[in-house]
């Protein structure tokens, strides 16, 4: 008979894996279940929503760099003053502005009248884009 000289840890392994999925399984529904008194609220203090809904506008720019404002051709600083002027609404009348590029463009062209919009203190705008199937 000879006496071993290493260490089985094969069941030490089990054993950390086990825990291991313990903890997994138990941590999700441990943070789940968290109970808090949430504060009370009023519907009267909700903000109140626009009655007619505000229609879209659109900022198209062309293959040509031409810049057009709803059906307009305007120069960049001729839509920055049109945009501060929607700027300047109270915030329940602004618009939502959608801004079209050609597809062929330079992405910084696009952004160039992008961030035009922004500076111009313009909040809510989207870029369009074609739904590819």
């Amino acid at each position: 008979m000879h006496a071993l000289s290493e260490i089985n840890v094969t069941p030490l392994l089990d054993m950390c894996f086990c825990l291991l999925i313990i903890f997994m399984i138990a941590t999700p529904v441990l943070e789940q279940t968290t109970l808090i008194d949430l504060p009370l609220a009023s519907r009267a203090i909700a903000t109140p929503q626009p009655q007619t809904p505000i229609k879209p506008l659109t900022i198209t720019l062309d293959k040509r760099h031409q810049i057009i404002f709803e059906g307009r051709v305007m120069s960049e600083e001729a839509l920055s003053v049109e945009l501060r002027r929607l700027a300047a609404l109270p915030a329940e009348q602004r618009p939502l502005i959608h801004l079209r590029g050609d597809g062929d463009l330079p992405y910084k062209h696009i952004m160039r009248i992008y961030s035009l919009a922004k500076k111009s203190g313009i909040e809510k705008m989207g870029l369009a884009t074609e739904q590819n199937d």
